[in-house]
């Protein structure tokens, strides 16, 4: 029998003391912490973080025991403490009832066959053997079950797919090289499917918890439209970054770094000038990813650097600006990344000149021209523009011009939106090369004529208080800036007054419903005060008498004859 050292408790005696010390901590942090959002955040991070440090103090504490045996018998307790404290965080971020008992019933059946394995009397190879498989398999299906638990609390679907699909089929190679030993888990490689895990499960709080906390935290600063682009370039991103994450992790703690070696020596161009790799290439698409998401975050976030009232217009003019540098921006350090330089990209130029010349005009022509309007600020997003020799008549009414607001100056052309839904896709260059129309270019006000007829027999001082207090009554009217009603004309069947008035056109991009507002008003109110809405009217003059015959009916009716002058 093996007899033991009074020193050979101590290392057992401090790592239970370390756990009672992270049990403590818990305990504290959750009386600290009274927000559900903020709790249940730092408790998930802290328990992932404790798992590490256990794992860490248990693996360096069991190189102090003298004994293989005790040695691995830390180790394998360490393993079953970190995965406990992982699967708690787990149970944390999806708050799921069902079943969530068996994955420590897993860790702890691995564990129990550890200790078989160490202590059991027999010898038999076959026994051994079979202890080590299902250690293995416990390990493997304990695992799995946390990692379809972390897909399980991600909000959106695709991501929520990928997160399961990459973790199952990661932990069945692990298992398969574990269990045909190729694989040697040492505390390097343990450490690393522990860095794994973390990355996991912090790429599960990020999209279930942060993301949607910050989205709530920005309802009121920005359009929902605007949410919903930072929201999924967001995850695109914290996605691509873990997936990389991994591979380097892989790489760093494994001998998969052999096989990713083998991507970047296997190439797809490989001349003087040019040399392009697999590995390169998925560099360059990864790298991709990130800079886009990037952009299209950055071009979001950049609104809330302007106040409020001026977030729509500045800020989106900023938004287009910064899209546009970024775009090119982008390619260069693609192209860079990929081993394409100027240097390589001048000769080919000088080769096909004329062709790519005659072939680029139009695009540059359109890149250069959204940079003209961006720097000259003739044109901003928001602006209402009016714009001639464009008709739609699918909607039912033939229109000769578009009128709407900027929805967006992109690389090569601008979306105006109008007030049917319609998007219109406009070249940048028919802005520099046509006049435009804008009627929101220093200011949004501008001022609406509106006709009105009224009888002959009307008061005009009656007419002009009645249609004056119809302009004071509407909502969309400019209160500092002037209202006058004007006497236009004598018309041949009507007086002729003209209602005149300011309006924010940002606000009231609706004109035709603003008149139609008007005109209601005004017909019951001139209705009311007695004045006639006259129809047109003519009076017909004969320079010769004529004669005016009624031809007898048919059924022997009077005959009435007679002569009338006009």
């Amino acid at each position: 029998m093996l007899k033991l050292e009074p020193n050979i408790y101590v290392p057992y005696i401090i790592f239970a003391s370390t756990v009672g010390v992270a049990l403590v901590a818990e305990f504290f942090l959750r009386k600290t912490l009274r927000k559900k959002v903020e709790e249940t955040i730092a408790d998930v991070i802290f328990l992932i973080v404790s798992s590490m440090l256990l794992f860490a103090v248990g693996w360096f504490l069991s190189d102090q025991l003298p004994y293989w045996n005790y040695r691995e018998l830390l180790r394998n307790l360490s393993i079953l403490i970190s995965a406990v404290y992982i699967t708690r965080a787990a149970h944390l971020l999806t708050n799921r009832k069902e079943l969530r008992f068996i994955p420590y019933i897993c860790f702890t059946l691995a564990f129990i066959t550890s200790v078989l394995f160490l202590f059991l009397p027999s010898e038999n190879p076959k026994v051994l053997k079979a202890l080590i498989v299902l250690k293995k398999f416990f390990i493997f299906s304990g695992s799995l079950l946390v990692v379809w638990e972390l897909s399980s609390a991600v909000s959106r679907e695709i991501v929520a797919k990928t997160v399961k699909v990459t973790g199952t089929i990661l932990l069945t190679v692990l298992f398969l090289l574990w269990e045909l030993d190729y694989l040697t888990f040492d505390f390097k490689t343990l450490l690393g499917i522990a860095i794994i895990v973390f990355l996991t499960a912090l790429l599960t709080v990020v999209n279930s918890k942060l993301i949607p906390f910050l989205k709530e935290k920005l309802q009121n600063e920005l359009p929902l439209k605007d949410l919903d682009s930072l929201e999924q370039n967001l995850k695109v991103l914290i996605s691509t970054i873990y997936i990389i994450s991994l591979i380097a992790t892989l790489k760093g703690f494994s001998n998969f770094e052999i096989l990713i070696d083998k991507l970047y020596s296997l190439y797809i161009i490989n001349t003087d000038l040019i040399k392009i790799s697999v590995g390169n290439l998925i560099n360059s698409v990864f790298w991709g990813i990130i800079l886009f998401s990037l952009l299209n975050v950055g071009k979001k976030l950049v609104k809330l650097s302007f106040p409020k009232e001026r977030r729509e217009v500045e800020g989106g003019s900023a938004e287009a600006l910064i899209f546009n540098l970024g775009v090119l921006f982008n390619l260069i350090v693609l192209l860079s990344s990929l081993g394409i330089t100027w240097k390589v990209l001048l000769p080919v130029a000088g080769t096909l000149g004329v062709g790519i010349g005659f072939g680029l005009q139009t695009i540059m022509n359109n890149y250069v021209s959204g940079f003209i309007l961006l720097f000259s600020k003739k044109l901003k997003v928001g602006d209402i523009l009016e714009l001639p020799s464009i008709t739609t008549t699918t909607l039912g009414e033939t229109s000769p011009s578009v009128f709407g607001k900027v929805e967006d100056i992109g690389i090569l052309s601008t979306i105006i939106r109008t007030n049917d839904g319609v998007e219109i896709s406009i070249p940048n260059s028919s802005f520099i090369s046509s006049p435009i129309v804008n009627f929101s270019y220093k200011d949004p006000y501008v001022r609406l004529k509106i006709p009105v007829g009224v009888a002959y027999s009307s008061d005009p001082l009656k007419v002009k208080e009645i249609l004056l207090s119809v302009i004071e009554e509407l909502p969309y009217t400019a209160k500092f800036l002037p209202r006058l009603v004007r006497f236009e004309e004598l018309g041949d069947s009507a007086l002729i007054f003209r209602a005149i008035f300011w309006i924010d056109i940002r606000k009231n991009i609706w004109v035709r419903n603003i008149v139609s507002d008007f005109y209601y008003k005004a017909w019951y109110k001139l209705k009311e005060a007695g004045i006639e809405i006259p129809f047109p009217q003519n009076d017909i003059w004969f320079r010769n008498s004529l004669k005016v015959e009624i031809e007898k009916p048919e059924n022997g009716g009077m005959v009435d004859k007679g002569n009338s002058g006009a």
